[in-house]
């Protein structure tokens, strides 16, 4: 018998492909960071040394509290230097001008602040203002932070303050905490060892009306619902692949099904929980030495472990849902030679299937990324539908077909007499 080598080859082309698209994808200057305070640093410095007065920014603290609205309500301490703090102390219009063409023309996150005040206590610049647009509600009640939330940005940013606080409306729990950040007394507080450090990794960031799994479980979904705002056309080069696959799968099993054996249901288990070992074990080497498998198959790939989960974590609530492809088999199988107008709808679904998974996945800005990353993502995720649905296929085909089957005592009884 012949050794199985394509599995490998497959596995070593989907650790390439990244590479090959990050090379022939053409390259893009990232836009400058922006930051969230304005006033705390060298946007401030440069804006006040262009109107004549060249201060040092010492040590500079910010607020950002977020009510119900989305609003967001900045509170800016800047320790300067004692000869321009005097200065901009006795010069009211000068600081404000100073203050306002640092938003305006500086990179910072609030472009246009509204209701602002400024004044000078003990060598001190306070400044309050507000900005609209910084959150939105969601389902559940639950707050999501959408300024700091990566798929709203282009670029990236930065912190600006010695400290930045973030509070949510008043009675909110904190259910979503950005790398980097710690929670003290309801609020999320950064304080790094460089003020110009941007905002890496999960930097989203969220509030609910209390704490606990149900509030968590609610920030799950609203997060991962907020995505669906950001499809575009790569969804649709994203899915139509593995949307031609999973279709030719399920139209092929319904043409060449006769020839396929019966599936005992204990076969079935074996397959599906041999399966889900292996996709955890891939799953697991993907975490250990990403290079193996590109992070995100390895997500989706383990969707049966995932869909058992709690859905406190948003890639296991992905993952659950991109499981849900793999149960519709089931039905499909069921529905073999009996209820045709079941078996068509069940084969649309999984047409349908993988553009609905290409929303999960983030379709990127580019087509020409989105027709190389399906070969990294949503065609691998076809795959492992097809690899755990076709076992439910043939239990729902067999437990169908003995069900239609008349009982041993119905085919022995003799016709009754006329």
């Amino acid at each position: 018998m012949r050794s199985r080598r394509p599995p490998l080859v497959v596995v070593a082309a989907l650790a390439l492909l990244p590479a090959v698209a990050a090379g022939v994808a053409p390259a893009t200057a990232a836009p400058p960071p922006e930051e969230l305070c304005g006033v705390c640093g060298p946007e401030f410095e440069y804006e006040a040394a262009e109107r004549g007065v060249p201060l040092t920014v010492e040590h500079s603290t910010a607020t950002i509290g977020v009510d119900r609205s989305g609003t967001g309500h900045w509170h800016a301490r800047v320790r300067i230097d004692d000869g321009s703090a005097d200065r901009l102390a006795a010069n009211a219009t000068l600081r404000e001008r100073v203050v306002t063409e640092t938003y305006v023309h500086g990179r910072t996150v609030v472009d246009d602040p509204r209701n602002l005040r400024t004044r000078v206590e003990n060598d001190t610049l306070v400044v309050d203002f507000d900005a609209s647009n910084v959150a939105h509600r969601s389902v559940g009640g639950v707050v999501l932070v959408d300024m700091l939330d990566p798929r709203t940005r282009r670029s990236t940013v930065q912190i600006g303050a010695d400290e930045l606080r973030i509070s949510g409306p008043n009675g909110t729990a904190v259910t979503r905490v950005p790398a980097d950040a710690t929670v003290e007394n309801g609020s999320v507080v950064w304080r790094p060892d460089d003020p110009g450090i941007g905002l890496g990794g999960d930097s989203t960031l969220a509030f609910a009306p209390a704490d606990g799994p149900l509030a968590q479980s609610a920030t799950t979904v609203a997060l991962v619902g907020y995505g669906v705002n950001f499809a575009g056309p790569g969804v649709v080069v994203l899915g139509v692949l593995p949307a031609l696959a999973l279709g030719g799968a399920a139209l092929g099993l319904r043409r060449w099904d006769g020839t396929l054996p019966s599936l005992g249901r204990a076969s079935v288990a074996t397959v599906m929980v041999g399966g889900a070992a292996v996709v955890a074990a891939v799953g697991a080497l993907s975490t250990v030495w990403p290079v193996v498998l590109e992070p995100s198959v390895a997500r989706v790939v383990s969707a049966a472990v995932a869909a058992v989960t709690s859905v406190v974590s948003v890639v296991a609530f992905q993952s659950a849902l991109l499981s849900v492809p793999v149960a519709l088999w089931f039905p499909l199988g069921c529905a073999y030679r009996r209820d045709p107008v079941v078996a068509r709808i069940v084969v649309s679904g999984l047409g349908l299937a993988p553009f609905g998974a290409a929303v999960l996945f983030g379709t990127p800005r580019s087509l020409l990324y989105a027709l190389l990353g399906s070969l990294v993502t949503t065609l691998p995720w076809a795959a492992g539908t097809v690899l755990f649905g076709v076992p439910l296929y043939l239990l729902g085909r067999d437990l169908g077909q003995a069900g239609d089957a008349p009982d041993e005592t119905e085919r022995t009884r003799p016709a009754s007499a006329e």
